[in-house]
This record gives C-alpha cells, structure tokens and sequence, in this order.
C-alpha cells in the first residue's frame, strides 16, 4: 500500500489515464477525489467502483471552480496530498481551419487549468512540507504535428510549466513531475482507432513506431504516476518521463 490515508486528488479521473490512475491509486490505498470536467455522474461511475474515492464534478477552465473542488476535497478527505493533472482535451488544429474558440478551449483546458490546479493546492502541501504533483504532458510536447500543432503547444508548455514550477515547490519538499505518454488508447483517440480512416490511421501510426506497439495501455501511463508519487525516489524534480513507444527517440 504505497499510498495508504495519502489524499489523491486527479483532474480528468473520470476517464482515460486519469482513470487509470483514480484506479491505481485506491489500490494502493489513496483516498482518491476523481474529478470529471463535465458531469459529476461520469466521475461517480469511477469512484463508486473505489474504495475510500468521492466523485467530483469541475469545469479546468476556471480558476473559481477548481478551488471549489479543492476546498470541497479538503473538507471531505483531509488535505491534498497527491495532485494528477490529467484533464485533456484533442482535437486537430490546422492552419486556417481553426476557430478561436477551439484555440482557447485547447490552451485553457490544458495550460490555465493545469496551472490553477496546482496554484490551488501548492499553498497547502509548502506550509506542510510535503506534496507530490504530476501532470499529463504528451510526446506532441517533444514532436510537433502539423495537424496538431495547438496541442503540440500546450503539451510543451507543460514541459516547461513543470520544470519552472520545481524551482519554487522543491525547497519545501513538493515534487513536482510529468510523464509524456504517446499514442494510448483512451476514449480522446477512439475515432483514430475505430473510425472510417482508421486503418490508414492505424498503418501510418505503426510505421512510426519503433516499439510496434501503435496503443500503449493507460495502466502503464498510471504505473508510471504511481512511482513519480510513491516517495521511492526523490531525487526527480521538474523532470518528464517519455512513455512513447520510441516515437520521440526516432524521429
């Protein structure tokens, strides 16, 4: 039990790798607030299979709200001591067919979210002097897409946010850390794995794959957070693990 009595707190628990992760973390004995960005029924069918885990419902978008939900987990849990930043959204973003409300809701959802996510709880784990944070970057971070390149932007950023953000929490003995998945299989790509071009997709995606594997599984990307936030290592401050099946290494 790595995390036994730790209060979990995930952003985007309801589904993908924050799923994975709401899961992984309750076995390992975390009181885990899973939080879906839409509907609080969709984070309810997570944590009502989770022992110990409350459903939360908040839009990443705005500041006021992720601070409901944080003081609505302290209240309910007890102070947050593990923060997963995994809400996402993904969608392409081309070159004149891309509107600015998509642009917006593409860089609020990941980067001002991401941010208020952490300047939310990062008072609390410095006045303790402990606290483990990690958020969701992507290998479209490290490898950029013509067809996604606002995603591609925003990934990056998260790179960068993590590293900076080390300077400030790592004196106070907060971790903080990213892992970069690439191509897993997460309802965000399930049109790429089972639409009308998916077969073209799917060639395309395994002849760019060093590794042969096209999906990785999102309990791996989970395993992955488990070790960043276990204590068995803290010597990792502001670092981000590639989890991409090579696609990084070979480009």
């Amino acid at each position: 039990m790595k995390l036994q009595d730790k209060v979990a707190l995930v952003f985007g628990g309801s589904s993908g790798i924050g799923e994975a992760v709401s899961i992984r973390f309750a076995a390992e004995g975390a009181k885990v607030a899973v939080v879906a960005s839409s509907s609080i029924d969709k984070a309810e069918k997570v944590a009502s299979k989770l022992p110990g885990a409350r459903a939360y419902a908040a839009d990443v978008r705005s500041p006021a709200s992720i601070r409901a939900v944080v003081a609505a987990v302290e209240r309910d849990l007890g102070p947050v001591d593990v923060l997963v930043n995994s809400a996402g959204v993904y969608y392409p973003t081309p070159l004149g067919e891309t509107s600015e409300d998509d642009f917006d809701r593409m860089v609020q959802t990941h980067l001002k979210g991401t941010f208020f996510a952490i300047d939310a709880v990062a008072p609390s784990m410095k006045r303790r002097r402990t606290g483990r944070i990690v958020n969701v970057a992507s290998v479209a971070g490290f490898r950029g897409s013509s067809r996604f390149p606002v995603y591609s932007m925003v990934k990056a950023g998260i790179v960068m946010l993590t590293k900076a953000l080390a300077g400030d929490l790592a004196p106070y003995d907060v971790h903080i850390n990213a892992i970069a998945p690439g191509n897993t299989a997460t309802p965000l790509n399930q049109g790429e794995r089972t639409g009308d071009k998916a077969a073209d997709i799917l060639a395309a995606k395994a002849a760019a794959t060093p590794s042969t594997r096209t999906y990785s599984p999102p309990e791996e990307m989970a395993a992955a957070v488990l070790f960043l936030v276990s204590g068995e290592v803290n010597a990792m401050h502001g670092a981000t693990i590639l989890l991409d099946e090579g696609l990084s290494a070979c480009v």
